[in-house]
């Protein structure tokens, strides 16, 4: 292949990562910020011609940090659902995608837009690669109910993929035995963070205010620990507002604990940094950034439930409780408590990032499974 491969990201949520004043029709979480780092460092290696289709109002083309941005404009809320439950195609996502003209389409996290991903790819002959962004994405959940024919036609997306990959060793074992989709583990990345010789004192929680992530559980740890000060940052979710009125209604209840509807990307490695612990309490995830936002700068975690491919046990940055609160309070206390076992944990945890995670060190062998599948796509092309 002549020049540098093309490679077009849709990323409908992204483009606040790359102008924090251009605020996202929707908030961001981790899918959004693994694709904001992948496109930069692809783009800064000039390897890669890298462009992202993004929803957002006014003119936004042009290149940011090296990307080129495709917007298109939001999807309407009466459309969106409208989709969710009849799969139609959305005509300004598949213009977008012809004006990227790209060798290659990266889509990640399962949803309607993977089907059209992949339907625009395989009429147009080009390559598609799916990237997991929820154990959710590697079952059949995507179909019950009222989704059916929606999680149907992603199922058929995912299906016709060139090359997918999964955040962890479980969601390869979901994706082959309930899906029969082959998959190659890509761990979530960040850029190295040193660890900053600062106080610690707030115990963390960091998460869109969606149920399954649980935030009245924090609340509940909280409670019973008047005198340890928590940070909850807990930005509201479009059709979840009864239960942000509730989490907030709580959290100004209690004064040990500082919410904070929203904290811009760039200042939520200072609150990682002065953490003591971060706490997950979600019921499932794929593999939380919130994990690599705290183990790149040493501070353990606790989860209540999630814990990807036995991680926390295994490689003893903190620990998970089995979804038993009473347990994540006794192993709260006993790190709180144990200034040892803080120590070992959080050293544990920095040096795992730094062997897992690192963008610097992770990103050229995700470089080069692309490299393989442009090339392998050129060849087949060209066989026609």
């Amino acid at each position: 292949m002549n020049g540098p491969i093309r490679l077009c990201i849709v990323n409908p949520h992204g483009y606040e990562l790359f102008d924090p004043s251009g605020r996202a029709t929707r908030v961001f979480g981790g899918a959004e910020v693994q694709l904001y780092y992948l496109s930069t460092g692809l783009a800064a290696t000039g390897e890669f011609d890298v462009s992202m289709v993004v929803e957002q109002y006014g003119d936004v083309d042009g290149r940011h940090q090296g990307v080129r941005m495709l917007a298109v404009p939001p999807v309407g809320r009466a459309f969106a659902r409208f989709r969710d439950r009849i799969p139609v195609p959305a005509p300004a996502y598949l213009r977008a995608l012809r004006r990227a003209d790209a060798d290659i389409y990266l889509q990640r996290g399962g949803a309607v837009l993977t089907g059209d991903v992949a339907t625009y790819c395989r009429t147009r002959g080009r390559a598609f690669a799916f990237m997991a962004a929820h154990d959710w994405d590697c079952d059949r959940r995507h179909q019950r109910g009222w989704q059916y024919l929606a999680g149907t036609y992603y199922l058929a997306g995912l299906r016709a993929a060139d090359l997918v990959f999964a955040q962890s060793e479980h969601q390869r074992t979901l994706l082959r035995q309930h899906l029969d989709v082959d998959s190659i583990v890509q761990r979530t990345v960040y850029p190295a963070a040193s660890r900053a010789d600062v106080p610690r004192d707030h115990v963390l929680w960091v998460g869109r205010c969606l149920s399954w992530k649980r935030p009245l559980a924090l609340l509940d740890l909280a409670a019973e620990r008047p005198d340890q000060t928590f940070v909850m940052a807990c930005p509201a979710y479009e059709g979840e507002r009864a239960l942000y009125d509730e989490v907030t209604r709580r959290a100004a209840r209690l004064p040990n604990v500082d919410f904070r509807e929203f904290v811009p990307f760039a200042e939520t490695e200072d609150l990682f940094s002065r953490a003591l612990t971060f706490v997950n309490t979600s019921t499932a995830e794929g593999f939380p950034n919130t994990f690599i936002q705290a183990a790149r700068v040493g501070t353990p975690i606790l989860s209540l439930t999630v814990d990807p491919d036995g991680l926390l046990g295994r490689a003893d940055i903190g620990s998970a409780a089995g979804d038993d609160m009473g347990l994540l309070g006794r192993r709260l206390d006993e790190l709180l408590d144990q200034p040892e076992t803080w120590q070992r944990q959080s050293e544990n945890a920095y040096r795992y990032f730094a062997e897992q995670h690192n963008l610097a060190t992770s990103l050229p062998a995700f470089a080069e499974r692309l490299r393989d599948l442009a090339s392998t796509r050129t060849r087949s092309r060209s066989a026609r």
